[in-house]
């Protein structure tokens, strides 16, 4: 059977979601901080020597967490994603303590070894010295199979850089990214949500196994996440980009 449309659109939506994920905190377009020092963001911050039974837990032991052992903390602003955005760059960066630690047990979210991430984190534009807050992702964690910095996906439309960041790389029933957009002609940037029968949401989920979302004559393309043994989608859903809305819009 098909999941309904509805329910894929994101693990939160304006009216209301029944998710146990961590909410994602949309921040001002205009709320900017001075970057903190540039030589201690360049590279993810080393793990601490700390030996996880000497570690207390600052998040709750919840969903996910209770399968996660803690091997070390590492110190505020360590980097998790970042690319290249106009004449400054988008960040995932830690605002507390960051928890790092890998997966007792395998499930649907990763593999038995496999690194997980816990912290408050902000998803910032940073030109020059200044931050601008876009999105504030409190208590989130997800996981990866390896260390590395993540990339926010580029994609391009005539009259707006769009980049989708999706931190937790599988979970059985699809990815969750964040979308945020640059205006070419002004330069601001601001996160978008998506709309789909009337009802806003924070983020987009997209089919692990299909090609990614993708600009298709100036829609975007996305391949929706298929349930136990449902029959493949027709063809993506597209979404309408509305700038000054702030919005995508399924068509």
């Amino acid at each position: 059977m098909l999941l309904s449309l509805g329910l894929l659109l994101g693990c939160s939506s304006r009216e209301g979601s029944g998710t146990a994920a961590p909410t994602a905190e949309a921040v001002s377009s205009g709320e900017a901080t001075p970057a903190a020092v540039p030589t201690a963001m360049v590279q993810p911050a080393p793990e601490a020597s700390s030996a996880a039974a000497n570690i207390t837990r600052q998040f709750p032991l919840e969903g996910l967490a209770g399968s996660v052992i803690i091997d070390s903390v590492n110190p505020e602003e360590t980097i998790r994603a970042r690319s290249a955005a106009g004449s400054g760059e988008l960040l995932m960066i830690s605002s507390s303590t960051e928890e790092r630690g890998h997966l007792a047990v395998s499930s649907n979210d990763g593999l038995e070894g496999e690194q997980t991430y816990q912290a408050d984190y902000s998803i910032v534009y940073r030109s020059g010295d200044q931050d601008q807050v876009l999105l504030k992702l409190p208590a989130f964690l997800f996981v990866q199979p390896t260390d590395r910095v993540l990339e926010f996906a580029a994609v391009p439309f005539e009259k707006a850089e769009v980049y989708l960041l999706a931190p937790q790389y599988k979970s059985g029933h699809g990815l969750v990214a964040y979308a945020f957009a640059m205006d070419k002609e002004n330069g601001e940037v601001f996160p978008l949500t998506f709309i789909q029968g009337g009802i806003e949401h924070d983020t987009l989920v997209y089919s692990e196994i299909q090609p990614p979302p993708a600009n298709q004559n100036e829609q975007l393309a996305v391949h929706l996440p298929e349930g136990a043994g449902g029959d493949p989608e027709p063809g993506p859903q597209l979404y309408e980009l509305d700038l000054e809305k702030r919005q995508f819009i399924a068509q």
